[in-house]
């Protein structure tokens, strides 16, 4: 059996696809795909993707700078905040109606014109 190895791009690349899936382009989308989305696979990405350790692996390698890592950081920071603090605005209707998950689609947005490194993502 081969061993699979996870690179520290692997891991960038999963970070960007963070940024990539949590957009304005969710509230488009059925409540189940939104529920799956948010509650079950964005919910593991933002905690994993945007964690200090690997915002700090991104700051070494040079991929991102201390403005972009600010900025994931308040991203995961309002994720984190909306489940503790407001639990009545974890459901899909408010995922596309209310102004807190507005504000941080539009942060994932604005960090990911932001990157000035994209690697090959094939």
């Amino acid at each position: 059996m081969g061993k699979y190895t996870v690179t520290k791009e692997h891991i960038y690349i999963g970070y960007i696809r963070t940024l990539e899936s949590f957009t304005r382009a969710l509230v488009r989308e059925d409540d189940i795909a939104v529920g799956t989305r948010i509650f079950e696979d964005l919910d593991i990405y933002v905690r994993t993707y945007l964690c200090d350790e690997n915002l700090k692996i991104y700051l070494d390698e040079g991929w991102i700078d201390h403005e972009i890592a600010e900025k994931s950081r308040a991203l995961l920071s309002g994720f984190c905040a909306v489940e503790k603090e407001s639990p009545g605005l974890w459901n899909a209707t408010s995922v596309k109606n209310a102004e807190e998950w507005r504000k941080l689609m539009d942060l994932s947005g604005e960090i990911r014109t932001e990157l000035y490194y994209i690697p090959d993502m094939e």
